[in-house]
């Protein structure tokens, strides 16, 4: 099997290195969160610090599931457009234009099943329900998950997902080698400060036991405002038979021999 190296950067964010590709996915790389969005009622404070900057990974390519700042974060990006902003930049098409304003030249708008190559990793987008499917005025998605895709190796990034019919048999079809799941879930009191949930850890759990495919959990560490306790996740991984490789910020794990 072919062989890569896949760093944790917090959030949804990890470098994927194949050793002659490096793909970065939702680089959250400031806390721009903490200090534009703090309130009493939604206390974002970073439990851990970036672990380091864009520019320093050296990305080819970077990809990005859709809009909201720990995903596509100005402090990141805005930065890199001036320090480097020579990796080609995916995001859904309709969420474009901020990536002009803030200084990068090599923006590809991305669209459902429209797949991309960088090297030889391919990049499949495929659409992506943050609670629900969002369309702008062309269909096009406004969220998008992404298969990355090289030799025998097929990763699946969620980026901020819900599961929707059809999803299930798309990834059961496609035969993903890992997967990289959001676990932070989603409540009514969230709901109603507007913090938009994803699947949560029973969801992640059993989705990866049904397709017995592995999986990393991710947004579910840097925010106790919003995420869930590793033991918790691999509590429910035990339970369901799910086979959870936890990795935290800064860590690095090889692909290729997960299962």
């Amino acid at each position: 099997m072919s062989k890569a190296r896949l760093t944790a950067l917090g959030q949804c964010g990890f470098l994927l290195d194949t050793g002659k590709t490096r793909i970065v996915t939702d680089p959250f790389l400031s806390d721009s969160v903490d200090r534009m969005f703090y309130s009493e009622k939604t206390p974002w404070k970073r439990r851990y610090a970036p672990p380091c900057t864009l520019a320093a990974l050296k990305p080819d390519a970077v990809v990005i599931s859709h809009s909201h700042t720990d995903h596509m974060d100005p402090w990141t990006l805005g930065p890199y457009a001036k320090e480097d902003g020579s990796a080609l930049i995916l995001a859904p098409a309709p969420e474009c234009a901020p990536l002009t304003e803030w200084g990068l030249k090599h923006i590809h708008p991305a669209r459902a099943e429209e797949e991309v190559f960088v090297g030889k990793v391919r990049i499949l987008p495929i659409p992506c329900a943050h609670t629900e499917l969002h369309r702008d005025e062309r269909g096009d998605f406004r969220e998008l998950s992404y298969f990355l895709c090289f030799g025998d190796q097929k990763i699946f990034f969620g980026g901020d997902m819900s599961l929707y019919p059809g999803l299930e048999e798309r990834l059961a079809k496609e035969k993903p080698t890992l997967l990289l799941l959001p676990c932070n879930g989603a409540d009514e009191k969230r709901t109603e400060l507007g913090v938009i949930g994803n699947i949560g850890h029973r969801e992640a759990c059993a989705l990866s036991a049904s397709l017995r495919v592995p999986f990393i959990p991710m947004h579910h560490d840097l925010y106790d405002f919003n995420g869930c306790a590793e033991d918790v996740i691999l509590a429910e991984a035990e339970k369901t038979g799910a086979v959870c490789l936890p990795l935290h910020a800064g860590e690095t794990r090889e692909t290729g021999n997960d299962r």
